[in-house]
C-alpha cells in the first residue's frame, strides 16, 4: 500500500503535466489593436508621463491604434485621423466605440466664439450643415463644441444647432428674410419700445424672422447672429430703393408766367 507521501507524488506527476498543457493550449488574449478616447478632451504626449511635451489634443471618440505597451500606466498609440504617435494613459482608452453627441449648424453664418456669449471674440465662422460635437454645456444656453472639419474648440448657442443634417436643409427652405425699410430701426431685447436697445439696424440690412408677438417681429441678423425684437412696420419683404417715407427730390414747380411782349406803337403813313 502506498504511503501518503508516495500517493501525493503520484498525483502531482499526473496533474501537473496536464495543467501545463492546458495553460499552453489557452494563450493569454492579447490587447485589442484599436481603442477609443473616453474623456471629452485629453492630450497626446511625446513620452510616458505628464511631464512629457504635449503633441496635440485628443477628443472623445477619437480612434487610436495600439503601438507599444509599457508596464506603466501609459501606452503608445497612433491617432488614426492624423497618423501622429504619442503616449496616453491606458485608463483613458476603451476597446469599444464611445458614443458622442453630434449636431449640425442650423444657421447660414454662425461665429464660433472664445467664450459662451455673443460679446465674446469670434474664432472662426461656421456655415449651415457644418458638423460639431458637443463637449459640454455652459451658461445662458451655450455649448462648448468641437468642429469636426477643423478640430477647433469653441462656443456656440445651442439654439443654432440641429440634431440632423436634414433638419438644417428644411430650415433653409422655409427661412423668411426681411429687409429694414426705414433709415434706422432699433433691435430691442423685448417686444416693447421701453426695453433695452441691443443695436441699431441700417436701411436695407437683412434680417431673419424667427418669431412674432403682435406688431413686433423677433429677428436674427445673419452677419452677427444678434437676436431681438423690431417693429414689423420697419421691415419689408424685399429690398427698397429709398427708406420708407422718403421720396426722390423733385424740381420746384414755378407758376407759369406769360411772356410780356414789348409794346410797339404802330406807324402811320
Amino acid at each position: 500500500m502506498l504511503s501518503n507521501k508516495s500517493l501525493t507524488r503520484l498525483i502531482m506527476s499526473i496533474v501537473l503535466p496536464g495543467l501545463a498543457w492546458a495553460c499552453a493550449a489557452t494563450p493569454v488574449k492579447p490587447p485589442e489593436a484599436f481603442y477609443y478616447i473616453t474623456p471629452e478632451v485629453t492630450y497626446l504626449h511625446d513620452r510616458p508621463g505628464y511631464e512629457g511635451n504635449i503633441l496635440g489634443p485628443l477628443f472623445k471618440g477619437d480612434k487610436v491604434e495600439l503601438v507599444h505597451l509599457e508596464e506603466s500606466d501609459w501606452w503608445q498609440v497612433k491617432l488614426l485621423r492624423s497618423g501622429q504617435k504619442g503616449w496616453v494613459r491606458k485608463e483613458l482608452l476603451s476597446p469599444e466605440p464611445v458614443s458622442t453627441a453630434f449636431f449640425y449648424v442650423n444657421e447660414d453664418n454662425l461665429p464660433l466664439r472664445e467664450c459662451p456669449g455673443s460679446e465674446c471674440l469670434p474664432l472662426q465662422m461656421l456655415f449651415r450643415g457644418d458638423q460639431v460635437q458637443k463637449m459640454e454645456e455652459g451658461e445662458r444656453g451655450w455649448w462648448r463644441v468641437l468642429v469636426i472639419k477643423s478640430r477647433s474648440l469653441g462656443w456656440a448657442p445651442a439654439a443654432a444647432l440641429a440634431d440632423s443634417f436634414e433638419e438644417t436643409q428644411k430650415q433653409q427652405a422655409r427661412k423668411p428674410y426681411y429687409y429694414v425699410a426705414v433709415a434706422k430701426s432699433k433691435l430691442r431685447s423685448k417686444p416693447s419700445e421701453r426695453s433695452e436697445v441691443i443695436r441699431t439696424f441700417k436701411f436695407n440690412e437683412q434680417v431673419e424672422k424667427i418669431g412674432e408677438a403682435g406688431s413686433w417681429f423677433k429677428v436674427r441678423q445673419p452677419s452677427s447672429n444678434a437676436r431681438g425684437w423690431v417693429l414689423g412696420r420697419d421691415l419689408s419683404e424685399s429690398p427698397m430703393i429709398l427708406p420708407r417715407g422718403q421720396y426722390p427730390g423733385k424740381k420746384e414747380m414755378r407758376p407759369y408766367k406769360q411772356r410780356e411782349e414789348p409794346l410797339v406803337e404802330p406807324e402811320f403813313m
